[in-house]
């Protein structure tokens, strides 16, 4: 696992959340949704690229059966801050009709990607639809769209590490860092 910064990339970057804090609060969400869904399977839909460690994680720590698809919006680029542009670049493969879906993100910054996704699900009528966030960023949110489960919370600034990225690197930190100066 690489951890050194590449040559183009000149950043200063402070942990924000450890690897074992990481850990400890992805198995407490885990039991949460547990029990919530009281052993009912779960369809659980990663949004690529930036929440699959997130998923992964979860999946192997929820003890109710597990479907999992995936599904890939765009709205950042290369920009630390959302385009408010939303386009589905990979749709779902599997019918969500009738079924308990958790859908599965790595972080909620203005809300409007994962707003434009539950209307397009909930069109597609699931039996129940929740939503579940590592991180919880409020300070640029400018959509109420409704999260049942959080990872953790936070109020401003760039991160990147366990899926978290900037411009497709970091994604391999195992922890999560703030950018400096971004």
């Amino acid at each position: 696992m690489s951890t050194s910064t590449p040559p183009d990339y000149k950043l200063s970057m402070t942990p924000l959340f450890s690897a074992d804090a990481i850990a400890a609060r992805v198995k407490e969400l885990a039991a949460q949704i547990d029990r919530d869904y009281q052993g009912r399977e779960i369809l659980m839909i990663a949004v690529l690229k930036g929440s699959f460690l997130f998923i992964a994680d979860l999946v192997r720590a929820v003890k109710a059966p597990v479907v999992i698809d995936f599904v890939r919006l765009a709205s950042y680029g290369s920009a630390t801050q959302s385009s408010g542009i939303i386009e589905v670049r990979k749709d779902l493969e599997m019918s969500i009709k009738g079924k308990d879906v958790l859908v599965v993100e790595d972080i909620v910054d203005s809300g409007l990607t994962l707003e434009s996704l539950r209307t397009m699900l909930l069109n597609r009528k699931p039996a129940t639809l929740r939503i579940c966030t590592l991180i919880d960023k409020q300070a640029q949110r400018v959509t109420d769209v409704p999260v049942d489960y959080i990872g953790f919370s936070m109020d401003d600034g760039f991160i990147v590490g366990y899926g978290l990225d900037l411009d497709e690197r970091y994604r391999d930190l195992p922890d999560i860092r703030v950018v400096e100066g971004t």
